[in-house]
């Protein structure tokens, strides 16, 4: 309330020579307010001379947060020409400075950031995995740490020293160390990860009960989007206890298939059919022409078995589906070619009847 005091027994009170300081100081802001673009840009042009899109050149981090440092110096100018009582000068001074960290932290956010920043250097885009993981996993440890200096430089302009209140935190320094182990154990499990790279993003794993495709990766857990289009986050000290299966990292898939045939199916018919089978398995462009295995495995109970083994190229899980679905139907036809169908569990019941004869006594009358 004093402060409103102040300001309006100020205006109340202005004089000729105040009012030309007004004008000056309002000058001094439309200045800065116009030729802050103009700065900027020149800036970023300076160090960026082979850049020619104006576009790219504003979307530069650093650009808004020159131009915004340009405006606000010049209204903190401006107000001190203006001559304000010294308890407004000191809500100003102190209003100054909270804006110049919030302004120089967002701009040291954006340059981190994967997209636009020096963290992009990390980036390799010309490669599937390349290391888009590992660019914003850094960007995220770097934003936080801008984050907790920003904030203790804030703590310091409210006349808060954050040494001694570090030290005020030592008292319960035992109790926050036992509600940290889970944060700790999970970072240093994320810092694994990045070194390790057992999986990126986009890779399709399996971890416990869960599986599903990469989404994000943090310092503390990872999410994954899984086949029911539901979002599951693991927290990353579970990969150091779980075995992690990494479905993206095969080269190949296996196919292994099991044809029975019934028991009456003689000897030539089975070597057609393989025959066959093999012919289909090497006119298939999808099929690894050196693992095809097709033989007479065993002759069981119910079944003779004829064991078909190859591998193919096709990983994704949806392709390698429909894969299997065309082996299957190339199958199917090679056995109605000979009209054979496949044979099925079954068991035969014999049933020995016994003829009762009926002794049937006739009686004479």
């Amino acid at each position: 309330m004093v402060f409103f005091n102040n300001v309006v027994n100020f205006f109340q009170s202005i004089t000729q020579e105040q009012l030309i300081n007004i004008g000056w100081a309002a000058l001094i802001m439309l200045v800065s307010i116009i030729i802050s673009p103009i700065i900027s840009y020149l800036l970023i042009k300076m160090f960026n001379i082979k850049e020619k899109d104006r576009a790219k050149i504003k979307a530069n981090p650093f650009y808004s947060m020159t131009k915004a440092l340009i405006i606000t110096v010049g209204i903190y100018v401006g107000l001190q020409i203006i001559n304000l009582p010294q308890t407004a000068l000191d809500i100003c001074k102190k209003g100054f400075q909270i804006v110049i960290i919030c302004i120089v932290a967002k701009g040291l956010v954006g340059f981190v950031d994967p997209k636009n920043g020096i963290v992009r250097k990390l980036r390799n885009d010309d490669k599937p995995d390349g290391n888009k993981t590992v660019a914003s996993f850094t960007s995220k440890i770097l934003k936080y740490v801008i984050y907790i200096g920003a904030g203790l430089l804030l703590l310091t302009v409210f006349g808060i020293n954050p040494s001694s209140l570090i030290a005020g935190l030592g008292v319960g320094s035992a109790v926050v160390a036992l509600a940290a182990q889970d944060f700790v154990k999970n970072l240093i499990s994320g810092f694994s990860i990045m070194a390790d790279k057992p999986f990126l993003v986009g890779d399709w794993i399996e971890v416990g009960l869960n599986q599903g495709t990469v989404i994000e990766i943090s310092f503390r857990c990872t999410k994954i989007k899984t086949s029911d289009n539901t979002v599951v986050t693991i927290q990353n000290s579970l990969f150091t206890t779980e075995n992690v299966i990494n479905w993206s990292r095969m080269t190949q898939r296996r196919y292994q298939f099991n044809v029975k045939l019934p028991l009456e199916t003689n000897s030539d018919q089975i070597d057609k059919i393989i025959n066959k089978i093999k012919f289909v398995l090497y006119n298939n462009e999808d099929v690894d022409k050196d693992t095809i295995q097709v033989h007479f495995d065993t002759i069981g109970l119910d079944a003779m078995n004829i064991i078909i083994y190859m591998y193919t190229d096709i990983v994704a899980y949806g392709d390698y589906l429909e894969f299997r679905q065309r082996v299957n139907e190339q199958i199917l036809k090679v056995l109605e070619s000979e009209n054979i169908k496949m044979a099925y569990p079954g068991q035969n019941v014999y049933v020995h009847q016994v003829e009762e004869k009926k002794v049937v006594e006739e009686t004479e009358e």
